[in-house]
């Protein structure tokens, strides 16, 4: 009796073990079928020219080519690093030199007329190859070797001066140009502004030098950032997946135009940045000039307003300090013909190719203005 009520028992367990199992197995099923066809979705997702994201290289690339490396600075690129950047409406190949740029090799000494360019990612060209870029064509024009320090990864102005300060102003140079993105160098200096997993300055509420996140030397080399860099190299539905959690972060409701919806705290934090930068290069017997990039939101306004609060306000506190300003929104305004769209890619903020040529146009026609005027615009003559 109690061997069939032990076999009963046995069969019973059996069955239930046995109904576990088919149940896993056709969970686990399910999940590949559906992971194939999220994949082969994504797949069609990442290759329409449209596609406002990342999409595979499938070439596996384990270091991340713009990470928190830096101490003082925190956002930058590694030595003698490449990345293929592909997203729906370009594709370039980036490159950096010994000390981390995004530019050729350059040497500490210099002779010859220099200029160091600091910025974000429309100063390093993202999306441009780097014939296209705004420095590289000052640099042609000129005949002035222009040394690019601009990188993408949530890099404000406050990390301009201080990539400047540690750094750039190790290369001898006579002129300093700045490129300010206010889209969001404004609210980069912000402290209640706090990107996840981020290392990074800003400015406190006494405009003190704060830092956000905890510095870690292996910032983008652990066996997780190999694991997700497999995933970025072969995994269309990796890209739509971090393209729907960005969308999530950062969609806003309302438009914002950073020329105009500032507010004074935002303008004292740029204010301060650009004069820590001033220092530097007074004491390296060096001129600043900067200019201000405007973004689609920008143009929209101007447009349909004729609103530029930003630009004015900068410029007078540049003659005040010393510091020449160039708005780039108005004359690029003007010069789109009432159309600002290809000024940008189609699937991407940052400048096309033709917005970068227009900028750079305007860029150089206001340094040899001041050249020619015999002002100090920065470093005095070009062209020579």
């Amino acid at each position: 009796m109690k061997d069939h009520a032990f076999r009963s028992w046995q069969s019973a367990v059996s069955a239930r073990a046995a109904k576990v199992l088919w149940v896993l197995r056709l969970v686990t099923v399910n999940l590949i079928i559906f992971a194939v066809l999220a994949e082969l979705a994504s797949l069609v997702l990442v290759r329409l020219d449209r596609w406002p994201s990342t999409r595979p290289t499938y070439h596996l690339d384990y270091n991340r080519f713009w990470a928190d490396i830096s101490p003082v600075f925190g956002a930058w690129h590694r030595p003698n690093g490449s990345f293929v950047h592909q997203i729906g409406c370009f594709s370039a190949v980036y490159t950096t030199n010994s000390y981390g740029a995004r530019d050729v090799e350059r040497t500490l000494r210099s002779s010859s007329p220099r200029t160091i360019v600091l910025g974000d990612s429309f100063v390093e060209g993202f999306g441009l190859s780097d014939e296209e870029r705004l420095t590289n064509v000052l640099e042609r024009e000129t005949g002035r070797e222009h040394l690019n320090f601009g990188t993408s990864g949530a890099f404000s102005p406050l990390q301009y001066a201080l990539l400047y300060e540690s750094l750039a102003a190790e290369f001898d140079h006579d002129q300093v140009l700045v490129g300010v993105l206010p889209g969001n160098d404004l609210y980069e200096m912000d402290p209640s502004w706090v990107p996840e997993g981020r290392y990074r300055p800003v400015y406190g509420s006494d405009l003190s030098i704060e830092y956000q996140g905890t510095f870690d030397p292996d910032a983008g080399e652990r066996f997780a950032d190999r694991l997700e860099a497999i995933l970025r190299a072969y995994f269309a539905s990796y890209h739509v997946g971090q393209y729907v959690h960005s969308r999530t972060r950062w969609y806003r409701l309302v438009s914002y135009s950073a020329f105009n919806d500032f507010s004074d705290a935002d303008l004292e934090r740029l204010e301060t940045a650009l004069l820590r930068i001033k220092r530097t290069a007074d004491a390296h017997g060096s001129a600043m000039g900067v200019y201000l990039i405007p973004r689609a939101d920008d143009f929209v306004r101007f447009a349909s307003t004729g609103a530029d609060r930003l630009g004015p306000l900068m410029e007078r506190f540049g003659e005040e300090v010393g510091i020449r300003v160039k708005d780039l929104l108005p004359e690029m305004a003007a010069r789109s013909g009432g159309d600002y769209r290809p000024y940008f890619f189609t699937c991407d903020g940052h400048w096309s190719p033709h917005g970068s040529a227009t900028a750079a146009s305007i860029v150089l026609e206001w340094l040899r203005d001041r050249a020619s005027t015999g002002a100090p615009l920065p470093g005095g003559e070009v062209g020579r």
